[in-house]
């Protein structure tokens, strides 16, 4: 089977472009970048996650050393205890399903609880957490919004250090020769890339003399 030579040299060209498609890194906003409007909530969120989830595991410890069937419930609060820490990573790493889920999982346990005891027990504290977990859920949605658009419209490049007056050369820098009372200015070498120190002209005359 003979090769026409057209396709020969196309398939030898070095400077064929690549046929396999080239994906873009995946570039985010840094820390300073992100409004503190989005930022704030999604902390406060798991660092209330991270609080309920140690008071859980203290009262989950407590109930432990009694005997009895309150052993199996708190077999149980262990598995709820590992289930807020690993919402509250979620959310620490800007999950929308993580927060929401953790909203949810809130408010549904608090009714249930509410249910078995026939009390409106830690209403407030309840209400304080459901309102940290909501701006949380909400704050993530944002977030993902404020990534979307930010890869569409990245940000124009700030000045530069060196544009910087506050970085600027100051005169004596520019003008070394000044500053060390040099009597004129140096002069660059023709044939090397130093800088000569040309002497006065009373030095020279006084050369000249002698």
């Amino acid at each position: 089977m003979r090769m026409n030579k057209d396709e020969t040299m196309s398939d030898s060209n070095p400077y064929t472009p690549p046929t396999t498609p080239v994906s873009a890194p995946d570039v985010r906003p840094t820390e300073r970048q992100i409004p503190d409007t989005i930022a704030a909530p999604i902390r406060h969120g798991w660092i209330a996650a991270c609080v309920s989830c140690a008071m859980t595991l203290l009262a989950t410890l407590l109930s432990l050393r009694q005997s009895g069937d309150e052993t199996v419930f708190s077999a149980f609060n262990l598995i709820d205890v590992g289930l807020i820490a690993l919402l509250a990573f979620g959310i620490h790493r800007r999950s929308r399903t993580a927060a929401t889920f953790m909203l949810a999982y809130f408010v549904l346990s608090k009714i249930l609880v509410m249910q078995q005891t026939g009390q409106p027990t830690g209403l407030v504290f309840g209400l304080v957490f459901a309102i940290f977990y909501f701006r949380a859920m909400t704050a993530t949605f944002r977030y993902h919004c404020f990534v979307k658009e930010w890869k569409r419209n990245p940000p124009v490049p700030g000045p530069a250090l060196s544009e910087n007056p506050l970085f600027a050369p100051s005169r004596n820098d520019r003008a070394p020769w000044r500053a060390s009372g040099a009597a004129s200015a140096p002069s660059p070498c023709q044939s090397c890339d130093r800088l000569v120190f040309a002497p006065p002209a009373s030095a020279r005359s006084a050369i000249r003399h002698r």
